[in-house]
């Protein structure tokens, strides 16, 4: 069923983007990747992926600025949205990138299957 779901994983960190990745695909995902806000706009608007996994802090747009513009573009209104930060934890945090249109919000660190699980929420 998730073989043919795209998720693009966007983060600025390597070994973070990694790992996300890979526990992606381990639960069957196909995944993109992007590594800063220029990026994934562009890949995200080629791609059409059903969800953005789009770190918080990113080197040159802020993820949350990613969210809104992804969210005000009729051609990726649609996407779904989380937002992973292990910079940004606070409740207030997350209820700023909830209210930039992300549909959940996880700190940094979790458990790889409340990723999984979040994102398969997310999808259905």
């Amino acid at each position: 069923m998730t073989s043919k779901i795209l998720i693009l994983n966007v983060d600025d960190y390597d070994q973070a983007r990694y790992i996300k990745t890979r526990l992606l695909q381990n639960a069957g995902f196909l995944v993109e990747e992007a590594s800063n806000g220029v990026e994934a706009l562009e890949m995200a608007a080629r791609l059409h992926p059903s969800l953005v996994l789009l770190d918080v802090r990113l080197p040159d747009i802020d993820g949350r600025e990613v969210c809104r513009r992804l969210k005000a573009d009729p051609a990726t209104s649609g996407m779904n949205v989380i937002h992973t930060s292990a910079a940004f934890i606070s409740e207030q945090d997350a209820r700023e990138g909830l209210e930039s249109g992300a549909d959940r919000y996880i700190a940094v660190p979790f458990e790889p299957q409340d990723l999984i699980a979040a994102v398969r929420a997310v999808l259905h």
